[in-house]
């Protein structure tokens, strides 16, 4: 072989070698759970929860919200029946509390067994709003 084919063929495998190494370092990157999930800050809510519960023929819907600071917070709790177009208030719960910290409602309802329900859940504290669905 000639040396210039010796070249040419050295230059070709240097440079397969190279792109093959960068490849590596590249599928060898791995992303975090934190880098795909979307957190949500509030500036005065703390911590919300939201449950319904069926039992026999009644559905009793929770919500409890919990601030930073004392303010006034208010809760609506809206049982949702489950339709062919989506979803229906049936029956809905609401309430206030004023300087606190802390606030909880509830409310129960009779229920068709046969369908299925869900509570929508509307928390405000201060001028801060979230909803918030259970199944």
């Amino acid at each position: 072989m000639s040396k210039r084919v010796l070249k040419v063929m050295s230059f070709i495998m240097a440079l397969v070698l190279m792109l093959s190494t960068s490849s590596l370092a590249f599928a060898t990157e791995e992303t975090t759970p934190a880098d795909d999930e979307i957190i949500t800050r509030y500036t005065t809510i703390s911590n919300t929860s939201t449950a319904i519960t069926i039992s026999g023929i009644t559905a009793t819907c929770s919500g409890r919200v919990t601030a930073k600071y004392k303010t006034t917070l208010k809760i609506k709790l809206e049982l949702q029946k489950k339709k062919s177009s989506g979803y229906e208030t049936v029956k809905t719960w609401s309430g206030t509390k004023s300087n606190t910290t802390s606030y909880a409602l509830e409310g129960s309802r009779a229920i068709n067994i046969l369908s299925k329900y869900r509570v929508k859940a509307t928390y405000t504290a201060g001028s801060e709003t979230t909803t918030i669905y259970a199944y």
